[in-house]
């Protein structure tokens, strides 16, 4: 979920679980507001499955150690250069 943590931390979202015939799902609640009135409208729930969201994560990384070596091998580019 993007921007997880700030809507968190000023109380937009919240996290829940939810019973639905002996299953348990696991769900965020998020706050929603009319743009042009900013009247509240109805919440809106999603459900989330863990493992997609640990994929994720796992995803994500990733892609920061790809960047990692990306930056790596530029500033091993930028020395070498200046050394020149």
């Amino acid at each position: 979920m993007h921007n997880y943590k700030a809507l968190k931390t000023a109380s937009k979202v919240s996290v829940r679980k939810q019973d639905v015939d002996g299953v348990d799902i696991l769900q965020t609640v998020s706050k929603v507001y009319d743009k042009s009135t900013g009247e509240a409208q109805d919440d809106k729930v999603t459900n989330h499955d863990i493992s997609q969201i640990s994929s994720d994560i796992e995803s994500c990384k990733s892609q920061v150690a790809k960047i990692q070596a990306e930056q790596a091998d530029l500033e091993q580019l930028e020395t070498d250069l200046k050394a020149l």
